[in-house]
Order: structure tokens, then sequence, then C-alpha cells
């Protein structure tokens, strides 16, 4: 049985089963995430995976036909462990044909090309990415265990096999005074990757991240809310792939979506309006209050 809740997923995904077959995170050591603390990764038992998959069948609609894989990020299991498991679904729900779950860019890197090639054979459409950054500084200090150039590879190698994926951009995430940097340097890496789907999420620090050190010792520095505003602008600028900007999360203060390239310049006024008239304190606060943020602890 599913032994933890999940704690992230794109939103196309949200209206699908879910169905966990992992637990905890491989790396486990970024300095802004508390979801897997003290948790290792592990498999869940095949046995408990099977009876999970039973109650998905009882529930599921015959016009549901992708099942989320839950867990920190399950595509670091071995590809025939996650085949076994497809095998399961569709004995019980023959309707299903398409996968989708987190990965990291270590598990991609981990796979063969052959077995990308399997994997996207037998479903897996669309994965969600925590790539955060493509601008190397930020990636090292925050200890994500991959450069922008291992995000480029492996993001090419995922549209090689026939798999669309769908990045995370942690705005923020080089702290105050790096904004810029970040936001060209992530353009540039992510345009080369092309993921179809871009979730802009801005970094709000909490109590329970390693983070949190960094900030007290001052060695990292949060940027401000106009900074994060300006840091997202110029990101979206300098994109030249075609993708789906979605910024809808809890954290960002200016909510909105649109494609690259054709709403990119209406994206753009649509920051420039809202920054024409920023009230920076109002946005802290409004931050501070939905995740007990940690910036002045």
């Amino acid at each position: 049985m599913a032994r933890i809740q999940l704690q992230h997923m794109p939103p196309n995904d949200m209206g699908n089963p879910l169905l966990e077959v992992s637990v905890g995170c491989t790396h486990g050591q970024c300095l802004f995430c508390d979801i897997y603390n003290g948790i290792p990764f592990e498999p869940i038992p095949l046995d408990e995976v099977i009876e999970s998959i039973e109650e998905l069948a009882r529930t599921t609609m015959a016009c549901q036909h992708r099942v989320y894989l839950a867990g920190g990020n399950p595509f670091a299991l071995p590809t025939q462990h996650l085949i076994h498991i497809f095998d399961e679904v569709e004995a019980r729900m023959p309707q299903i044909h398409g996968y989708g779950g987190f990965a990291r860019i270590e598990d991609i890197a981990n796979k063969t090309d052959a077995e990308l090639e399997l994997l996207a054979s037998r479903g897996v459409d669309e994965i969600g990415i925590g790539a955060e950054s493509g601008f190397d500084p930020a990636l090292a200090f925050m200890r994500k265990k991959c450069t922008g150039a291992d995000i480029v590879e492996q993001g090419q190698r995922l549209h090689a096999a026939g798999i669309k994926f769908t990045f995370f951009y942690l705005t923020g995430i080089a702290g105050a005074g790096r904004g810029q940097e970040n936001a060209l340097a992530s353009a540039e890496v992510f345009s080369k990757a092309a993921p179809s789907r871009i979730l802009i999420v801005c970094l709000t620090p909490t109590k329970t991240w390693r983070l949190k050190e960094c900030i007290h010792d001052g060695s990292w520095v949060p940027p401000t809310e106009l900074e994060m505003a300006q840091e997202i602008r110029t990101f979206i600028a300098n994109l030249t792939c075609p993708t789906h900007i979605v910024a809808s999360h809890d954290s960002d203060i200016v909510k909105f979506e649109g494609l690259v390239p054709k709403d990119q310049k209406n994206m753009l006024k649509l920051m420039d309006v809202r920054m024409e008239n920023w009230n920076e304190k109002a946005a802290r606060r409004l931050r501070d209050l939905m995740h007990r943020a940690s910036f002045y602890d």
C-alpha cells in the first residue's frame, strides 16, 4: 500500500490515477528540498504495487488512459522492473496506454538509448524533470549533481527516444544579484534541450530546508520579489524553443501561461505591467503566509 503522499506533479497529470511505485529520492541532497528528508530511496515491493493496481482498477474510468507513477523519482527504477509494472497495470486496466512520473537528469543518463526507446514504446510519453536551472554555479551550489550540459544532453536523448518532458524552472535559485545570469544561462540550456512544457516555480526557503543554514551564515542571500519577477521576464524573453510556459504554482506571485513563441510578447507585456506597480512588501508577505518562509528567521 502507498506509504507517503505524492508531493509534486505537473498540472497536466493531476487528473490521472496515481500509482506509487517507489519511496524516497535517489539523491536527496538538494539544498532547496525537504520532501524526502530521512527517507531512503527504495522500490515498493511488487506485491504491494499489484495490490494498489487492483484498487485503481476498481475506480479508474474507461476514459482514463494514463497512469502517473508516484514517488520521488520512480524512473530511477530498473527499466525491466518498470515494464513489469506496466504489464500488471495493463492486465487489469487494458485502457491504459500512457505513463508519466518524475525523473532526475541522472535517471535519464543512467538508461541506455535502447531502454529509453523501450519505455517510449510501452507508453512513457511525457515525464517531469526538476531541471531547476541551466546556470552551473547555481546547480553546483544547490547540490543538483548535474550541469547545464548534462541537461541539454539528456533532453536531446529523450527527444531521440520519442519521450516528451516537462522542465521545472526554479526562479531565484542563484540568490540575490544573480537572477539575470541565471535567467540567461537557463534560457540557453532549456532552449537547447527543448522541453514541451516549462513550469515556473519561485524558490521559497522554508525552515526545514538545508538552505536555511546558508541563509543564516550569509553564503546564500534570498532575492527580492522584484528580482524574481525580472528574472522570469528575462528567462521568457530569451527562450528560443517552442514550449508551453505555465506559471500557476502557489509560489508564483504573477500567474499566467502561454506558448513560446506565439504568446511570448504578451507574456512579457504582462510582466512589464505587473512590475510597473510592484509592491515588494505585499508580495513577500503573501509568500511568507503561504509557505512559512525562513527569509528573516
